[in-house]
């Protein structure tokens, strides 16, 4: 509820003007007034009502319905507030909380000496390329940008503003996107010919989920045999197993598309198949019944295979195997992912079942990623053009007209 209820303008001569705002004091009205300069009456309204809304929001600040001090009004210690408040609602992963810390801390360096009803676009602004000057990729400022956007909608809702300061002026940094380092053929089918010279283990069969699967490192460790389904041949993504501060979490997929069913190819079908029957034996020996919770790259005993391990063994074979992808750097875990997309795009699968199959919110992600990462396809996209250019009208087409006049 707004607390000025009137306004009365008074022209004082010179360009100089004066708004008198009315409030209720109890049973007594009461006034403010403020005085400024302005061209014309219509500007001085204008400036009365700007003058009238700053006003307003120094009535709000003092009746906070949080009980908030100065204190607790500067920037870092709101925007941890809020991060605590998502966390005690049960709103948000530990992960996405740690997430958000990383991201309040790089705004905090810019703001720190702010006040949450103070800020300003301008501020927001002057923030964001400040960020992008300490050597911040866009994307990490478009994610600071859409948190401190978050948090101060929050502050509205909880009354500790009026509005926001995020106007339509105030935009993020546009999008990059880096070409994926995928494997090329060559050299997928050479990290294929090293596997099939292995026995299976945690790793391998980690590394042929990650590259005809397309699954996230998360997803691969947190697979449960009750997500794969041999009979119709497919894995079914429904939670990943990450780690923060230490700490080990089991949570949902990565965004509510993340929740998906993948095609197991026919090797890794039989291989799998495999796994489960030791792990069946296993247990049977230990005198134990066998468990569909029990992790599919874990043991027998419940144990899961560590994110973190997975990294580093995979590290160790794309050393060892000298493993190069299409940007000429060496091959990380999720470059199995990226080769999967990239694959599937080369071959023609429509983009729209690729971003299903990768767990994508939205289709353009994928197409803005994976569409032209294949060095192949755009040679090839080359020589279709080359055909294209080429042609000329046959003879059984009748006479050749001249299309253009020159003049």
């Amino acid at each position: 509820m707004e607390k000025y209820t009137g306004m009365t303008l008074k022209d004082l001569g010179d360009g100089r003007w004066q708004a008198r705002f009315s409030y209720k004091d109890g049973d007594r009205w009461k006034w403010k007034s403020r005085n400024f300069r302005a061209p014309s009456e219509r500007a001085a309204r204008r400036e009365a009502a700007a003058r009238r809304a700053e006003l307003e929001e120094e009535a709000a600040r003092e009746a906070l319905p949080l009980g908030m001090g100065d204190d607790e009004l500067l920037l870092p210690r709101f925007l941890e507030a809020y991060i605590r408040s998502s966390e005690g609602a049960g709103g948000i992963e530990p992960t996405t909380a740690t997430n958000y810390r990383h991201t309040a801390a790089h705004i905090c360096r810019h703001l720190s000496s702010w006040r949450v009803d103070e800020l300003t676009p301008q501020a927001i602004l002057a923030m964001q390329e400040g960020l992008l000057e300490d050597g911040l990729c866009p994307n990490t400022v478009a994610r600071a940008h859409r948190f401190l956007k978050q948090a101060m909608a929050y502050a509205v809702d909880m009354g500790v503003v009026q509005r926001t300061p995020f106007t339509r002026q105030v935009k993020p940094p546009s999008r990059t996107y880096r070409e994926p380092n995928a494997l090329d053929d060559a050299t997928r089918r050479r990290l294929l010919a090293a596997l099939d010279a292995t026995a299976d283990s945690e790793l391998t069969l980690a590394v042929r989920l990650g590259l005809s699967a397309g699954l996230r490192r998360e997803e691969i460790c947190g697979l449960r045999w009750r997500d794969v389904d041999l009979e119709r041949g497919v894995v079914m993504v429904r939670q990943a197993i990450t780690q923060v501060g230490g700490k080990t979490y089991l949570k949902g997929p990565k965004t509510p598309k993340s929740r998906r069913d993948v095609p197991l190819e026919p090797d890794l079908a039989r291989r799998l198949s495999r796994r489960l029957s030791d792990v069946r034996w296993a247990c049977a020996a230990r005198g134990s019944d066998f468990s569909p919770d029990l992790y599919a790259l874990g043991d027998d005993r419940g144990a899961f295979y560590n994110p973190t391990r997975l990294t580093k063994e995979f590290g160790a074979l794309s050393k060892a195997l000298d493993l190069r992808g299409t940007t000429g750097k060496r091959v990380g875990l999720h470059d199995l992912r990226h080769t999967f997309a990239t694959y599937l795009v080369a071959k023609g699968t429509d983009v729209k079942t690729v971003s299903s199959l990768m767990g994508h919110a939205n289709a353009a992600m994928t197409l803005n990623v994976y569409a032209s990462a294949d060095p192949d396809a755009r040679l090839a996209a080359g020589r279709v053009v080359a055909e294209a250019m080429a042609e000329r009208p046959r003879r059984d087409e009748g006479p050749r007209r001249p299309l253009l006049r020159v003049v």
